[in-house]
């Protein structure tokens, strides 16, 4: 069982990385209204405390699966 959790655990959390690295917004792009655009970008900080995030929730996901994977198996 702890190796069927241990494997789920990095499976989320590196599926989860990538993911988050595809949709987290690393941009925001502002319409100043006079026909203008203003591009602000997030710091790196910030962008890679979000995308780890969305891993370690990625991880805890793939933990609850394996944990009923294993469940289901045993009976």
């Amino acid at each position: 069982m702890e190796k069927l959790l241990k494997k789920s655990t990095l499976y989320g959390f590196v599926i989860g990385l990538g993911i988050a690295i595809i949709f987290v917004n690393y941009k925001e792009i502002r319409d100043l209204g006079n026909g203008g655009i203003e591009i602000a970008y997030l710091p790196l900080s910030e962008y890679i405390i979000s995308v780890l995030r969305y891993g370690v929730i990625a991880s805890f996901v793939g933990v609850l699966c394996g944990w009923i994977i294993y469940l289901n198996q045993k009976k």
